[in-house]
């Protein structure tokens, strides 16, 4: 009875073949295979084989921008997004580190970051001044009232933080009505006075009060 020959994803391989060939023409057939992932991949701006996705994962990037001047925020090439004055910019970052331009209204470069993400959310303050206070709502959302707890206080001088989590609620968002727990704490990022840095006690006592507004807004949205 005759002997059919083999195949390997989409190659016939002759029966009487060396080992040796049958080995060159599989390891062929996988560098095409990587040849084209690779180009989809560089394609999509996520890098060859997509490793910096596959191992840091992606998340936002809120550029805060609270100046009276209109700047653009360019990722690594991409085209150029607007920021506002006294608004806020999201863009998508892959994971790893990136480079993040920020330019003036007439696109000539303004100041050049390198940032660094792990799977996480982030913050980019541009403000000529502003201070911002991230808080853990987690217990909101699972209908306990325990109070605020700080995750961190952002002075002015801070440029850049990774929030740690993907389920954050930026400044001037409505709260969601639910979270996926499997996305991290839920965070809250709220601007404040620079000078409430200075009473902790009265800080807390003004967020909670905001919360409540934020929470109050939501329901008559809903």
């Amino acid at each position: 009875m005759g002997t059919e020959p083999e195949s390997f994803e989409g190659f016939e391989v002759d029966a009487g073949m060396s080992t040796g060939k049958r080995v060159a023409l599989g390891v062929a057939a996988l560098l095409v295979v990587v040849a084209i992932l690779g180009a989809v991949t560089q394609m999509a701006g996520v890098g060859f084989l997509g490793y910096r996705s596959i191992l840091y994962g992606s998340g936002e990037l809120y550029v805060l921008n609270l100046s009276d001047e209109e700047r653009f925020v360019q990722v690594e090439g991409r085209e150029p997004e607007p920021v506002l004055a006294q608004n806020a910019q999201i863009v998508e970052l892959i994971g790893g580190t990136s480079k993040v331009d920020i330019l003036n209204a007439d696109k000539s470069l303004w100041k050049s970051y390198q940032v660094t993400i792990d799977d996480s959310a982030a913050i980019l303050n541009i403000s000529d001044e502003a201070c911002l206070a991230v808080a853990d709502v987690t217990d909101l959302y699972r209908g306990q009232d325990q109070g605020l707890s700080f995750q961190k206080l952002l002075d002015a001088s801070t440029e850049f933080y990774q929030v740690e989590s993907h389920n954050v609620i930026w400044p001037r968002r409505s709260f969601p009505t639910r979270i996926d727990p499997s996305k991290g704490s839920t965070l809250w990022v709220e601007i404040v006075a620079c000078r409430l840095f200075e009473d902790p006690a009265y800080l807390s006592e003004y967020l909670m009060i905001r919360l409540q507004q934020r929470m109050e807004k939501r329901g008559q949205a809903e």
